[in-house]
């Protein structure tokens, strides 16, 4: 066979077998540097009845851009104010509904509501609106990244140190660094999701935010409540809780049991 065509060949081998491969660690594109991201940011609760067909939603942009290798970051925050209708969400943190308030704040919204899906903190929509969703993605997508955190995870039992590098970012602009849980699934005895199987993707189960400084170096330190396949995602966001101007993230699994 000709030389020319045998590199050919093994050129094609390469990108196909690394296609097929399952993700692991940071999702990386030639690009990464300069590329657009989305982190979409779902507000929800076990609690709510409407709340279900957004979970499945975030569910899907989890698994397509897993799939695209599209660099789009799914979050799942539980709120914790629908507790009160008889089924205490497991997931739900109240600084997660201070997050969302901020957000209300700075949209000019009557309040908070669930579920609502906020991409990249430049717009917000119902969470399970998919057009509205994937109007806002797209044009995330289409905008270069222009602060990219460097992550290396180690994970010990509960405990996760992440590494994080941030060469630039513009003053008093923020790293967020979550640890997201891959699947969980819930069978709520009371409130308005009683007797439903719900399934969840990428829950925040953990989620700390740091003010970065020039040339930012340090090491970010998450628990994660249930040992299990996740996802420790970050990225970085204007002064007051504004735009993301990039992110980045890595997969963590759990030992084999």
């Amino acid at each position: 066979m000709n030389s020319t065509y045998m590199k050919l060949g093994a050129a094609l081998l390469a990108l196909a077998t690394a296609a097929a491969s399952p993700s692991g660690g940071a999702r990386r594109p030639t690009s990464a540097a300069t590329s657009g991201v989305a982190v979409v940011e779902l507000f929800t609760s076990e609690g709510c009845s409407s709340c279900p067909p957004a979970d499945a939603l975030l569910a899907r942009l989890v698994h397509e851009s897993e799939a695209s290798g599209r660099r789009v970051y799914g979050l799942s925050l539980h709120v914790d104010y629908w507790d009160r209708l008889g089924w205490r969400d497991r997931f739900s943190n109240a600084a997660y509904t201070q997050r969302q308030s901020q957000y209300a704040r700075r949209f000019a919204l009557q309040g908070n509501y669930t579920p609502e899906m906020v991409v990249n903190g430049d717009g917000e929509c119902v969470g399970s609106n998919a057009g509205a969703v994937q109007v806002q993605v797209d044009r995330s997508l289409a905008r270069k990244s222009g602060a990219t955190p460097e992550l290396a995870v180690t994970a010990s039992g509960h405990e996760l140190r992440v590494s994080c590098n941030v060469a630039h970012a513009p003053q008093g602009a923020t790293l967020n660094v979550a640890w997201v849980q891959s699947r969980a699934v819930s069978v709520p005895d009371a409130g308005e999701n009683g007797g439903r199987t719900l399934e969840h993707a990428n829950v925040v189960r953990d989620l700390r935010t740091v003010v970065l400084t020039p040339g930012f170096h340090d090491t970010i330190v998450l628990q994660r409540p249930e040992v299990e396949d996740g996802e420790v995602i970050a990225w970085v966001q204007a002064a007051n809780q504004g735009s993301v101007l990039g992110a980045g993230s890595s997969a963590v699994r759990a030992p084999a049991r």
